[in-house]
């Protein structure tokens, strides 16, 4: 995608944490739960209210589900934009219950420092260009979405791919709500959106999961004036 770079979405495995980081991990005899946050997120108190908040209710469902078999349940938060206007998270859920397969499932929050709360996707456009611009997002991670699968497994997606797809990525905030800002190497400002989808979460789970990034150029059109400056516009 060129110089669009997803570039804080990559696992990062065997790097220890800086000591202001969150990292908590507890364990029982039929839970173990782990979760780590940034220091840059955690810093911001209602921003570590509401990620805590989350993580306390996946926590009591993996507890419902922990009946008479270990679950295990594993959430990593990371930036993958900030500003002094913004700061934007990704989660990656790790959840396994015993069940055939592990499940894995994404959250985001893309949070408004001077505000001081999380900002929908419905809030970045005018308010009557809204839906052109939802619906052109939608196109755009339909299109990529395509070109992903077509890479993945050597063939473009089938009709009842496609149909699917149609009907489940769709121009409105309820199906566009995994959204996450993304920037590229070296520079200050956002260069796109990013829309994450769990393996299983939509299409089967041998699939794997999708991270499905649309440049900004595909939105800019149709964003509020106090937030062209945090796409460089």
């Amino acid at each position: 995608m060129g110089r669009f770079a997803i570039v804080a979405l990559v696992a990062l495995t065997g790097v220890a944490s800086a000591a202001s980081d969150y990292n908590k991990h507890e364990t029982s005899p039929l839970l173990d739960t782990r979760l780590r946050v940034p220091a840059a997120a955690i810093a911001i108190a209602p921003l570590r209210a509401e990620i805590l908040a989350r993580y306390a209710t996946d926590k009591k469902n993996a507890a419902a589900d922990a009946d008479s078999h270990m679950s295990i349940l594993d959430e990593t938060w990371r930036v993958t934009f900030e500003s002094a206007a913004v700061i934007s998270l990704s989660d990656e859920i790790f959840a396994d219950e015993g069940g055939a397969h592990p499940n894995g499932a994404f959250d985001t929050i893309v949070w408004d420092k001077r505000a001081g709360h999380a900002v929908p996707i419905t809030a970045f456009f005018v308010p009557e260009k809204s839906r052109a611009a939802l619906q052109a997002i939608a196109a755009a991670v339909r299109k990529n979405w395509a070109a992903i699968m077509a890479k993945r497994i050597g063939t473009g997606p089938g009709d009842v791919d496609m149909q699917q797809t149609n009907e489940t990525i769709t121009g409105d905030a309820a199906h566009l709500s995994h959204y996450a800002l993304t920037y590229a190497k070296g520079e200050s400002h956002a260069n796109g959106m990013v829309f994450l989808y769990g393996a299983g979460e939509v299409w089967p789970h041998v699939l794997g999961d999708f991270r499905v990034g649309v440049p900004a150029s595909v939105f800019v059109a149709y964003l509020k004036p106090q937030w062209r400056a945090t796409f460089g516009k």
